[in-house]
């Protein structure tokens, strides 16, 4: 007797919770991405880029998952129509120097971080070094 009394609670439960629960449906929060606007999660995206030490293609690539993109562009067109040509270094001695001109004053420097494994894990330098290398031989054959 006593399942049955829990059963038919539980049903007549569901029953009221699914005719009336788009009454207490729980909102989004305040603080919730979902709730930001466009431009609010941009900036913020852009905010946890530069926390975290991203480098600006993060910000670009993650706009990109999110469908963000004509926001970023709008926020960001003229860094994006600035933007240098050339890649700069992120580490070492040459470090916010442009590797094309450690080129002309340091080959020596760039033949030795071509040898190096570790610079695989910067990929903006190392393919740049690696194509300036390339040209380099190119030009001399």
């Amino acid at each position: 007797m006593r399942a049955i009394a829990i059963f038919f609670l539980n049903v007549l439960q569901n029953t009221l919770g699914m005719t009336f629960g788009w009454l207490f449906k729980p909102k989004t929060k305040r603080n919730s991405f979902k709730a930001l606007s466009d431009v609010e999660k941009v900036k913020y995206l852009e905010k946890r880029r530069q926390y975290k030490g991203y480098k600006k293609q993060w910000l670009y690539y993650r706009c990109r998952e999110e469908g963000l993109l004509e926001t970023y562009y709008k926020l960001f067109d003229t860094e994006v129509e600035g933007q240098d040509s050339g890649t700069k270094f992120s580490f070492g001695k040459y470090r916010g120097e442009y590797v094309e001109a450690i080129w002309e004053s340091d080959k020596e420097y760039i033949n030795w971080l071509s040898q190096q494994e570790w610079l695989a894990q910067y990929l903006d330098e190392s393919d740049m070094i690696h194509e300036l290398l390339l040209l380099e031989e190119e030009n001399q054959n």
